[in-house]
């Protein structure tokens, strides 16, 4: 699922990672765990592909493909991206109506249309049951009233 090889990154000119290499399959859970300063931030922010991170050495396959040759957004529409430690309430927005600007912007910046009213529905009551949340959370504002869990599945959703 997630291979990392020998890699290396820097952060303004200072390297960070030097040689790490990781293997996790499909199904397993790991933690990296370590004091202040010793790589972990750079390497989710490496791994999700923030300007100011630079891969000098290494390969780094995620679900057979080479997540290094991805831009980004492809990495977040994959499963790699970075979530809020605290995720903003947005008060006065619903949830459903967010998910729908959100998607309808990417589909904008892809050269696509406005996403249908029944696709979007099928694909909102497909990802609540893929996440676990309660699809009438879709007519709260954006995390207003969730707890820490729902805000950390809201944001993944």
């Amino acid at each position: 699922m997630l291979e990392i090889k020998n890699l290396h990154a820097n952060v303004a000119d200072k390297p960070i990672l030097k040689g790490l290499n990781l293997d996790i399959a499909p199904g397993e859970v790991h933690a990296i765990m370590g004091p202040n300063g010793t790589g972990k931030s750079t390497l989710a922010s490496t791994l999700a592909g923030r300007n100011g991170y630079e891969v000098t050495q290494g390969h780094v396959v995620f679900e057979d493909a080479d997540l290094l040759d991805m831009e980004p957004d492809e990495r977040a529409r994959a499963g790699v991206f970075l979530a809020f430690q605290y995720p903003v309430e947005i008060p006065g927005v619903t949830t459903i109506n967010f998910m729908k600007s959100a998607i309808n912007a990417r589909r904008k910046a892809e050269g696509e249309g406005s996403i249908k009213a029944s696709e979007f529905m099928a694909q909102m009551k497909k990802n609540t049951e893929l996440v676990e949340i309660k699809q009438e959370f879709m007519k709260r504002s954006v995390n207003v009233g969730f707890s820490g869990g729902e805000k950390k599945r809201n944001e993944i959703f």
